[in-house]
């Protein structure tokens, strides 16, 4: 009985990176991102949205100088066409991220999803609570299980007093992210100290 406890445990622990993923919560993601910060800290992405795609073999290769090196595995990043948002983001420069990702072209729905919660994210820095509305509900739009959204449009629920809505996205996020989720947290601690 002990080992098949912990077999299911280690294949949810397996499994539970690779659902997030694929329901908008890494990719973030953020995405995992690192992408933006809630309301103090920046947050990772999600939904960060950079991720290994795969590694390269350990091999001996010869150099300019007729010697040999050792190459090691190396993970290859894809390429991440927030990288300069997040940038700004870490520089507090909100209004100028905003505008930047205005002339962000991306080609997938998951991306685009990123976006404009990116969009709706640095809308809320800058202080346009309206517009991050909006952005957030285009994100939701493309991808109702988009994690950070979820979380940083519970963040601006919070901001406008509606802490029955921001309680709303905390019960999608963990329907959702049933393990570990740093949104989760996130949205749970905004909650509480929303309400002391």
């Amino acid at each position: 009985m002990k080992k098949l406890y912990i077999l299911a445990l280690s294949l949810l622990l397996s499994v539970q990176p690779l659902f997030a993923a694929m329901t908008g919560g890494g990719d973030s993601g953020s995405s995992s991102n690192s992408s933006s910060s809630s309301s103090s800290s920046s947050s990772s992405s999600s939904t960060s949205t950079s991720s290994a795609s795969g590694y390269s073999n350990s091999s001996y290769s010869s150099t300019e100088g007729g010697g040999y090196s050792s190459k090691k595995d190396k993970k290859k990043k894809e390429f991440d066409p927030f990288e300069s948002i997040y940038g700004l983001i870490r520089l507090e420069k909100f209004a100028e991220a905003h505008e930047s990702l205005k002339f962000i072209r991306v080609l997938t729905p998951s991306k685009d999803a990123d976006k404009y919660n990116l969009l709706g994210f640095t809308a809320r820095k800058s202080g346009d609570l309206n517009a991050a509305a909006e952005y957030y509900k285009k994100a939701l739009e493309i991808n109702p299980k988009h994690i950070q959204a979820l979380e940083y449009q519970g963040e601006l629920y919070l901001q406008l007093g509606a802490i029955e809505q921001a309680k709303k996205n905390l019960e999608k996020i963990k329907t959702i992210c049933w393990f570990i989720c740093k949104e989760k947290k996130m949205l749970e601690e905004a909650i509480k100290l929303a309400l002391n």
